[in-house]
């Protein structure tokens, strides 16, 4: 993507006009959150977001607003506000280890689907921090809500290379009318369904439900993990990629590239464990995981490797084949090579 505009950002700044969205930003940003929204003006109009979570009641006539220039939003029933940092930071439900709103991954993932400047992201951060009010806790949950999903449709299986055993066997399902994956979370001492992820198959949506979900408690597989070796990558459906293609190592998800203390804990169970978390070269969100799992496992004195993606430029496991990701396992770099085992080469 572009991000410059002889030497500005992508917007051109005058005295008397802060920097701003551009036209479309904020609309792409929706679009990937699942978020349907009517143009009025300056103004995008949906469905509160964040209504049901807020008041256990959905928001049945649209009353939420986001302005396309600033990225301010305002639900005019239930009172949620913010600016877009806040909002993608709770429909994705980003949280640091602390349990806190994760901003900063926020603001990687709107610079990296949007063509936002950074500085003007630095200011809604700032902003974002100033005037979030979290949400309740979240409600409990029963097996029965996972009633109204079905097992994935072959057509599913095939574009992501799973296979319907292998997808039984994880627990892992399907939403028909959203055309969604449906991963559970489960505690991870009890197994009890704690909520559940969904990533859009035909459009690029992604959010957690309930929000607020404490999904840094736990992984997904762990419920169906003989100890043994572990490859962690983010993303539960690459979990599963991991099981079908090798039987010696289980694939587990972080749900996120975010990894708390608890999870690091629970890695901790692993006879082998091997970091697989996007593609460090080509994906800031992954980097930045692996760099920080890097340091962690130094100063906890843990052992670990890094999945070696070579120069395959793929982002994740997702997009490799079979052997692709067989290579990428038995050639993985130990951590007592630093940085040099996270890169293909040293940046």
């Amino acid at each position: 993507m572009n991000r410059m505009n002889n030497g500005r950002g992508p917007w051109e700044q005058t005295s008397s006009a802060r920097p701003s969205y551009r036209p479309g930003d904020v609309n792409v940003a929706l679009a990937r959150l699942g978020i349907d929204a009517i143009q009025r003006n300056s103004e995008l109009v949906a469905l509160c977001p964040l209504h049901e979570e807020r008041t256990g009641r959905k928001d049945n006539n649209p009353s939420w607003s986001i302005n396309v220039d600033t990225g301010v939003h305002h639900c005019f029933s239930c009172g949620y506000k913010g600016v877009l940092l806040s909002l993608v930071a709770e429909v994705l439900d980003m949280r640091t280890a602390w349990d806190r709103l994760d901003f900063e991954s926020a603001k990687l993932w709107i610079f990296a689907n949007t063509d936002v400047d950074l500085d003007f992201l630095v200011q809604q951060l700032e902003a974002s921090r100033d005037s979030y009010i979290p949400i309740p806790s979240p409600v409990q949950m029963s097996e029965g809500r996972l009633g109204v999903f079905v097992a994935p449709p072959q057509w599913a299986l095939d574009a992501r290379g799973l296979t319907a055993a292998a997808c039984n066997t994880y627990g892992q399902l399907w939403d028909a009318k959203q055309e969604s994956w449906i991963s559970p979370i489960r505690h991870a001492e009890t197994k009890k369904l704690m909520g559940w992820q969904e990533k859009g198959q035909t459009k690029r949506t992604f959010r957690n439900k309930p929000t607020g979900v404490v999904k840094s408690s736990t992984l997904f597989g762990l419920n169906v993990w003989d100890p043994g070796p572990m490859v962690i990558v983010e993303s539960p459906l690459d979990a599963i990629k991991v099981a079908i293609v090798t039987h010696k190592y289980q694939g587990v998800s972080t749900y996120g590239a975010i990894v708390s203390e608890e999870q690091v804990a629970l890695m901790r169970k692993s006879e082998k464990l091997i970091i697989a978390f996007d593609n460090p070269n080509i994906d800031l969100a992954g980097e930045k995981a692996a760099l920080d799992m890097l340091s962690r496992v130094k100063s906890e004195g843990m052992e670990c490797w890094f999945f070696n993606y070579a120069d395959t430029g793929l982002k994740d496991i997702g997009d490799m084949t079979a052997e692709q990701i067989i290579w990428g396992i038995d050639n993985a770099k130990h951590c007592v090579f630093g940085e040099a085992a996270i890169y293909v080469k040293r940046h």
